[in-house]
């Protein structure tokens, strides 16, 4: 089993939480700003980018972080 939380380590997790929703609405919302802008091209923009981010997760993962 695992240990209750302290209220500083509550504290810390909200704080990176809030910190990961707040990234991705913004991904959501510059995703959406760049299909108006561009069209359909900026999907394949957008899924590039994705590829390069999951292609980085991949590799620190395998290096141990």
């Amino acid at each position: 089993m695992s240990e209750p939380l302290t209220p500083a380590e509550a504290k810390a997790e909200a704080r990176t939480a809030t910190a990961l929703f707040t990234f991705a609405l913004l991904v959501v919302v510059l995703s959406v700003l760049a299909l108006v802008l561009w069209g359909l091209p900026a999907l394949s923009l957008i899924a590039l980018a994705a590829t390069v981010l999951v292609f980085g997760m991949l590799a620190a993962y395998a290096a141990g972080f």
